[in-house]
């Protein structure tokens, strides 16, 4: 009887830790997933760092590295530019039209899973319009979906728009 006791006693401590167990399986998870995030923030904000580097300095070049081979511009009122080529006429058409002096601020960084983030930023500053030389002042809410690419955080897919009011 005390045997049978033993083991119903211990069947119900069992039972009782189970549920603590498995509510401890999501923490560990997510702590795991929060620890992730941390160090790729670094890296995934150095992307915009650079890509503000090359907007403000017209660089066609440094821009496309930064994207993956299938990355995706999509600007405002303009088709999306797919692929590596059709960014580097996009970009080399933007600089020939405008330059850009920006200040990008990050808003939201999420690690989707190691391979995947999503940057979401606002910028602020200056569009001077190459053919007149008017500068107007550009405001901007940006999505950034970065993907890792053989070890390195790349925009696969960006998009903007602008939050001033436009004069049409």
């Amino acid at each position: 009887m005390k045997t049978n006791l033993a083991v119903a006693v211990a069947c119900l401590v069992l039972l009782a830790a189970a549920p603590a167990a498995q509510a401890q399986q999501p923490h560990a998870a997510s702590a795991k997933l929060a620890a992730v995030e941390s160090r790729q923030q670094a890296p995934i904000e150095e992307v915009l760092n650079k890509y503000e580097r090359a907007l403000n300095t017209s660089d066609v070049t440094a821009a496309v590295q930064l994207y993956t081979d299938d990355g995706v511009f999509m600007a405002p009122e303009n088709p999306a530019a797919v692929g590596t080529e059709v960014l580097r006429k996009a970009y080399t058409g933007v600089f020939q039209a405008i330059a850009l002096k920006l200040k990008f601020e990050v808003v939201e960084t999420q690690v989707l899973s190691p391979d995947w983030a999503l940057l979401r930023t606002t910028s602020t500053g200056t569009v001077k319009v190459l053919a007149n030389g008017a500068e107007v002042p550009g405001s901007n809410q940006e999505l950034f979906v970065l993907h890792k690419t053989r070890g390195q955080w790349k925009i696969a897919r960006y998009a903007f728009n602008s939050v001033l009011r436009s004069a049409k």
